[in-house]
């Protein structure tokens, strides 16, 4: 009778733990209806959002060319560090420009759609994607080899 007791209140604690899950799944999707439903009514929070909608793409390419920058100071090949600083010039003048013009337009227009913004203009994005690939790729070709783990461990034990 010892071990049947064991097994029931096992059973009941891995029962009521799964409906509690599954309680506590609703009641949060329910919570955050009722949030989001209400703050369609805050008219500021629409404006709040789109303007971050207006500034990822921004700050991530932005911060992706800054990465590779200050990358670019290690390399040896003087030619791979006027390659690299030219398109990097080229690329956060452009995305400078761009991310100005988008906040001008945001402002003035409020445009609420993102496809009314240079940033999201898809050949623009294409090329920035394909700018940071070839410079990722040049700048590959020039540094030096690293050194594998099983070379390292080698080099550790002698």
């Amino acid at each position: 009778m010892d071990d049947n007791g064991k097994y029931i209140r096992l059973f009941g604690m891995l029962f009521f733990s799964f409906v509690g899950f599954i309680v506590a799944l609703v009641l949060i999707m329910l919570g955050l209806r009722l949030f989001f439903g209400v703050l369609s009514y805050v008219p500021w929070f629409n404006n709040l959002y789109i303007l971050f909608i207006v500034c990822v793409p921004a700050i991530l390419f932005i911060t992706v060319y800054l990465i590779y920058y200050k990358r670019t100071k290690q390399l040896s090949s003087m030619a791979v560090k006027v390659f690299s600083y030219i398109v990097f010039f080229a690329a956060l003048a452009a995305w400078a420009i761009f991310w100005v013009l988008d906040l001008i337009k945001f402002f003035k227009y409020n445009y609420n759609a993102i496809s009314d913004y240079y940033t999201f203009n898809l050949a623009f994005l294409a090329s920035n994607v394909l700018a940071i690939f070839l410079v990722g790729i040049v700048q590959a070709f020039n540094s030096k080899k690293e050194i594998s783990w099983i070379e390292r461990n080698q080099l550790d034990k002698n």
